[in-house]
């Protein structure tokens, strides 16, 4: 379910769309929201950081 690219001592992960199949679709839209949710907050911390 992942590809894996060496490069020296670093190892690099992707994930392989394909052979997630239809839950590539779900995983996509779980992470999308977690990142509004995490980007919502930062915005939230910096307005009480600094206000205007």
């Amino acid at each position: 379910m992942v590809t894996l690219r060496k490069d020296g001592t670093k190892r690099f992960y992707r994930a392989d769309r394909e052979a997630l199949g239809p839950l590539a679709d779900y995983l996509q839209s779980m992470w999308s929201a977690k990142l509004d949710t995490l980007a919502r907050l930062a915005e939230e911390a910096e307005r009480s950081e600094n206000p205007s």
